[in-house]
C-alpha cells in the first residue's frame, strides 16, 4: 500500500446522474499512486465552517494505476457534506488525502469472478471490474438497487460488452424484482470449479454474501463502510469486529476477507 499524501485538487467535472447522484472528477496538483481498486480518499472543502471534518469516499475511477493525475468519485446526496460537493463548480478547489486503505486483492487467473453490488456499493467495485476485465475471461456482475434510477453505473457496465450483468430492483422497475442476493442462487451450481466473490453494499447484504461464500467454500472479499473523521487510524471511529479483535476500517480495511468478519445482529435486519 502506498503512503497517502495531502493534495490540493480542482474540480474538473461535476455531473449529475439522475436526481440525487453525482460523478465528481478532480484533477490533482501532482500525480499519486499506485492506486488499487477498493481504496478511498478523504475529501474536504476549504472555508466551510458547517462541515469542518473531511468525508470518506471510495475512489470510483482513476486515469492511471501507478501515476494517477485525476480521481473520480460517485456519490449520492444524503446530507450537508454531499450537498456541498454536489454544488461545486468546475475549477473549485478541494483538499484530498489519498490513496487510503487496502484495495481488493487480485483474482486468481482462470477462475470465475462474481461481483455483488448493492446500491452505492458499485462505487468501489466499478474500478475492480475495469481491472479484472483485462485479465479474467469470466466476470459476472450482480447489481441491485431500490429502483431503476438507482442503477447509476448500468450503462457503463453494459458498454464493457464482455461481462455478464444481472440486475435486481426492489420495486421491479428493472431486472428481477427483489434483492440482489437472490441472484446468488444462480451461482450455486454453475459448474465452475474455481470462483471468487467480491462485494460491497449494506451490511445485511454482505452477511448474506459471506454466508453463501462459506457454504460454497469460495473466497470472498468485502468492502466495509464506516463513518470516520481522519482516515488514518487516529480517531478510532471506524472499528469493525473481526475474529482477531477489532480492526480499523480505514487502515486494516476497507477490504476484508469475509470469513474474518464477526457480523453483528444489525447485519440480519
Amino acid at each position: 500500500m502506498s503512503n497517502p499524501v495531502y493534495l490540493k485538487g480542482a474540480v474538473k467535472e461535476n455531473k449529475s446522474v439522475g436526481s440525487v447522484y453525482h460523478r465528481l472528477r478532480i484533477s490533482l496538483s501532482q500525480p499519486i499512486g499506485p492506486i488499487i481498486p477498493g481504496q478511498f480518499a478523504m475529501l474536504s472543502v476549504e472555508g466551510t465552517e458547517d462541515i469542518p471534518l473531511p468525508r470518506p469516499f471510495s475512489i470510483h475511477d482513476f486515469d492511471n494505476d501507478n501515476d494517477a493525475s485525476r480521481l473520480d468519485f460517485l456519490f449520492k446526496v444524503v446530507g450537508k457534506g454531499t450537498a456541498l460537493l454536489a454544488h461545486l463548480t468546475v475549477g473549485s478547489p478541494i483538499k484530498i488525502l489519498a490513496p487510503l486503505g487496502n484495495g481488493f486483492p487480485d483474482a486468481p487467473l482462470g477462475c470465475k469472478t462474481v461481483i455483488v453490488a448493492g446500491g452505492m456499493g458499485i462505487a468501489p467495485l466499478f474500478p475492480l471490474v475495469l481491472k479484472l476485465k483485462t485479465s479474467q475471461s469470466s466476470i459476472a456482475v450482480l447489481y441491485g438497487a431500490k429502483s431503476q434510477e438507482d442503477l447509476v453505473c448500468l450503462p457503463e457496465l453494459h458498454d464493457m460488452g464482455n461481462i455478464s450483468v444481472k440486475t435486481t430492483t426492489e420495486d421491479g422497475t428493472h431486472g428481477e424484482k427483489g434483492l440482489v442476493t437472490h441472484l446468488l442462487k444462480h451461482e450455486e451450481n454453475d459448474g465452475q470449479a474455481k470462483r471468487i466473490l467480491y462485494a460491497c453494499g449494506p451490511e445485511p447484504l454482505l452477511k448474506i454474501v459471506s454466508d453463501f461464500a462459506r457454504k460454497q467454500k469460495v473466497p470472498c472479499w468485502v468492502s466495509i463502510e464506516r463513518l470516520m473523521a481522519c482516515g488514518v487510524g487516529a480517531c478510532l471511529s471506524c472499528v469493525v469486529a473481526t475474529m482477531n479483535g477489532y480492526k480499523r476500517v480505514c487502515c486494516d480495511g476497507p477490504i476484508f476477507d469475509a470469513k474474518d468478519i464477526v457480523w453483528g445482529d444489525d447485519a440480519d435486519s
